[in-house]
């Protein structure tokens, strides 16, 4: 009955604050949690570039009655009553620089294995790198203290456009991926076989899986951190980018070939969610939330969720990228804008309040609120709330 009045109050807090931007009282954290820190990717960043061509605050509708609590980093921390969340890398369009201030260092982009064109390890695109800076600038964590950590999108984004690119250049760009986290000797007995390209897409995921818990074990739980909430990896083939990409497969190869592939894509994201499960076992101190069943379902059964469009983006696309695929500006994807401008046949200023997509990639800030509302679900079974 404990459990189940925290969980009670924590979807409420959540709910409460996700409205006008988080003038509900806070909840009180049964684990003495004050301070919150995050490490991530877009899903966690809240204004890195902010400024920049392109882009806004978050990587969703900018301006939404959430304001200033609209990603579910910066809902969680109001619900916990902690300090309100800002960046600690900002980029110029130039260079970096920090904010020691701040205790959000996830940066949109940020990948578990960053590539060397992106930066490559020693960049804040880089997870582990983030986690690394946190523990510097930190010090050391305590009870108090309550991380956020999210990551894999974009690893799996890049797995996927490899294995793809690969009826272009022979598989040089698969194979150059699998390399930088599995051994030569490994890819080498694999990837010539009836099926290794697939297979070794499943071990490479399970590797990158080992490199994230390892980067959280060394840099947070060895550095005294004992309550982590880790999202594991969500399905991006839900995603209406990745939608589009499997209708490009479906036209060129025809219906089968469109499900193997997703089915393929979404078995490499359980590889690498059933490892992170089993890397942290039985520690009490790692919550792993599972951000994959709770979007799978939001997909699947969206009047369940309150959502309207689970497949078209709210935001409109300016353009189309060297990949073929819609382009969209955050800057200009506004609360306002959107009210202003309903799709045709629409009358409702609040139409884009319930789709689950602001671009083909992210959430709008609803999208968030659900997210927020499942990790306050994790915490207060976790007893942290």
């Amino acid at each position: 009955m404990l459990i189940r009045s925290r969980l009670a109050a924590a979807l409420a807090a959540v709910l409460l604050a996700s409205c006008g931007g988080g003038g509900s009282e806070p909840l009180v954290s049964s684990a003495g949690i004050t301070s919150v820190k995050v490490m991530g990717d877009s899903l966690a960043d809240s204004g890195t570039f902010e400024g920049l061509p392109g882009y806004g605050r978050i990587f969703s509708v900018q301006g939404s009655e959430s304001e200033p609590n609209v990603i579910w980093t910066e809902r969680t921390a109001a619900v916990l009553g902690a300090p309100q969340i800002c960046n600690f890398f900002r980029f110029t369009g130039a260079t970096f620089v920090v904010d020691p201030a701040c205790s959000s260092f996830g940066v949109g982009g940020g990948r578990i294995n960053n590539p060397a064109d992106k930066g490559g390890a020693n960049s804040p695109l880089s997870i582990p790198y983030q986690l690394a800076t946190a523990a510097t600038v930190n010090g050391s964590y305590s009870a108090s203290d309550l991380l956020l950590i999210d990551g894999g999108g974009n690893d799996a984004a890049d797995l996927v456009g490899a294995y793809l690119a690969a009826a272009k250049d022979s598989g040089a760009s698969y194979q150059a991926l699998l390399l930088t986290l599995l051994p030569l000797g490994t890819v080498g007995a694999v990837l010539p076989t009836t099926g290794g390209p697939e297979q070794a897409g499943g071990l490479y995921m399970q590797a990158l899986a080992d490199k994230f818990y390892d980067a959280v074990k060394t840099n947070a739980l060895d550095k005294g951190a004992q309550r982590i909430a880790l999202l594991n990896m969500p399905g991006i083939t839900n995603t209406p980018r990745f939608q589009m990409v499997l209708a490009s497969i479906e036209q060129a190869k025809g219906a089968t070939a469109r499900a193997q592939a997703e089915a393929l894509f979404r078995s490499w994201i359980s590889a690498f969610n059933q490892r992170l499960v089993a890397k942290v076992g039985s520690d009490t101190r790692v919550t792993v939330v599972d951000f994959f069943s709770s979007f799978d379902d939001q997909v699947k059964n969206p009047k369940q969720y309150g959502l309207t469009n689970v497949t078209t983006p709210a935001c409109p696309a300016t353009g189309v990228g060297s990949d073929g695929l819609p382009e969209y500006n955050f800057q200009t994807c506004t609360a306002t804008a959107l009210s202003a401008a309903p799709p045709t046949g629409v009358t409702d200023p609040n139409w884009w309040k319930t789709y689950a997509f602001a671009d083909g990639f992210h959430p709008t800030p609803y999208g968030y609120q659900l997210l927020g509302q499942l990790v306050a679900t994790s915490l207060a079974k976790a007893g942290w709330l």
